[in-house]
C-alpha cells in the first residue's frame, strides 16, 4: 500500500463540499502564495514548532488513514457528506490520493479534492478522475500575478482549469479575495469571462482572505508576507460579486 504524509485530520467539516465531512491535509505545495494560512502545509517533511515542540506531518499508509476517518461514517450518512483531501497541494501526492480515493468509492464514500490544480496534465486527470467533486482555487488570471503571488506560473493551472470545466465533472470555482492583492476589476473580469466560455453557470465561490494562520508563522520561525492587509470589507465582497454577477455564472 501507498503512503502519504498529512499534517491533519478535520473532523465534522461542514466547508469543505456537501455535508459533514472528514478533512484530510496533505502535507506538501510547490506554491508559496504570499496569503497562505497554512504555512504549516508547505514543505514536504515533518516540522516542529519552535515554541511548543509540536510536529506537523507524519506519514500514514491507505488503509491506516481510512481506518481512522472511516470513524465518522455514521456522520458522513446522516448528512450526505464524506471525505476531502486538502492540503498542502493534492496533486504533490497523486499515488496516495488516486489510492485513498479508491478505497473510499469501494465503500461508497463520497469524495472531494481541494487543489490549486498545478500539476501536469496527466497526473491532475488522474486524481480528478478518482474524486467526485473538484473544487480548485484561481488564485490569478495574469500570468505575471500569479508569479508574483505564488511563485509559480499560472499555465498548467489554466490547462487544466479549462479542460475540468468542459469535462461536465463536478467542480467548484474558488477565488480567494485577498483585498489590494489580486482583486482588480480586470482580474475578476478575466475570471468570469474564463469560466463563462468553458461552463455556463458554473459555480463560483469567493472566498474571503483572513489572517487566523498568522501565528503559526511566529511558531516556524518565520515572516507573514502581508502584515498589512486586512479581510475584505462587506462594499468590497459586494463589488467583487457584481463584477462576477455580470457573466454567466453563479457566485456566492
Amino acid at each position: 500500500m501507498t503512503r502519504g504524509v498529512i499534517f491533519n485530520l478535520a473532523h465534522y467539516a461542514v466547508h469543505d463540499g456537501p455535508g459533514i465531512r472528514t478533512t484530510v491535509f496533505l502535507k506538501g505545495c510547490p506554491l508559496r502564495c504570499v496569503w497562505c494560512c497554512s504555512p504549516q502545509s508547505q514543505s514536504f517533511e515533518p516540522e516542529r514548532s519552535l515554541t511548543d515542540e509540536k510536529v506537523y506531518g507524519r506519514e500514514v499508509g491507505v488503509e491506516e488513514l481510512f481506518a481512522e476517518v472511516w470513524r465518522d461514517a455514521p456522520f458522513w450518512r446522516r448528512s450526505r457528506g464524506g471525505v476531502t483531501l486538502s492540503g498542502g497541494e493534492v496533486l504533490s501526492q497523486p499515488d496516495f490520493a488516486v489510492e485513498f480515493l479508491g478505497v473510499c468509492r469501494a465503500h461508497n464514500v463520497h469524495t472531494a479534492i481541494e487543489t490549486s490544480l498545478f500539476a501536469s496534465p496527466e497526473v491532475f486527470r488522474r486524481v480528478a478522475e478518482a474524486a467526485d467533486l473538484i473544487q480548485f482555487d484561481v488564485k490569478a488570471m495574469d500570468g505575471a500575478l500569479h508569479r508574483k503571488l505564488t511563485g509559480r506560473d499560472n499555465e498548467v493551472i489554466l490547462l487544466n482549469a479549462a479542460w475540468l470545466l468542459q469535462s461536465g465533472k463536478d467542480c467548484l470555482v474558488r477565488f480567494p479575495m485577498v483585498p489590494g492583492v489580486n482583486d482588480s476589476e480586470e482580474e475578476l473580469r478575466a475570471l468570469g469571462a474564463f469560466v463563462e466560455k468553458r461552463r455556463e453557470w458554473a459555480d463560483v465561490e469567493i472566498l474571503k482572505y483572513h489572517r487566523l494562520g498568522v501565528g503559526i508563522y511566529d511558531e516556524l520561525g518565520r515572516s507573514y508576507a502581508l502584515p498589512d492587509v486586512q479581510p475584505p470589507t462587506e462594499a468590497e465582497l459586494a463589488k467583487a460579486k457584481e463584477i462576477l454577477g455580470g457573466y454567466k455564472i453563479k457566485v456566492f
